[in-house]
């Protein structure tokens, strides 16, 4: 069991929408638009404290996310590659064109 220092992997935090810009990002007090300092301008804050995270821990947190979403996309592309046809030749309605 790990005693002190950071920890071996980065764990996720749970992420909700800023309350302040709506999660957009940007306010607009009167005539035009401000970066939200709520939540740096991100849009995205911490569910648990609903305060902005730090740049660094943004980042990081967008890319653990993103990773996931492209483990996600590459299953789904396996798992469409398995279930269609490799035939090829096909034309519409599925018919296939000898030249006769």
């Amino acid at each position: 069991m790990k005693k002190s220092g950071p920890a071996f992997r980065q764990q996720k935090v749970a992420l909700a929408r800023c309350d302040e810009c709506k999660g957009r990002g940007v306010v607009k007090p009167m005539f035009y638009e401000m970066a939200c300092v709520t939540c740096h301008a991100s849009g995205i804050v911490d569910k648990d404290t609903g305060e902005g995270l730090p740049l660094a821990d943004l980042v990081l947190q967008l890319r653990i996310r993103l990773n996931e979403k492209n483990e996600e996309n590459r299953q789904l592309r396996d798992q469409l590659s398995r279930t269609t046809s490799r035939v090829r030749g096909h034309g519409p309605m599925g018919q296939t064109y000898h030249g006769d």
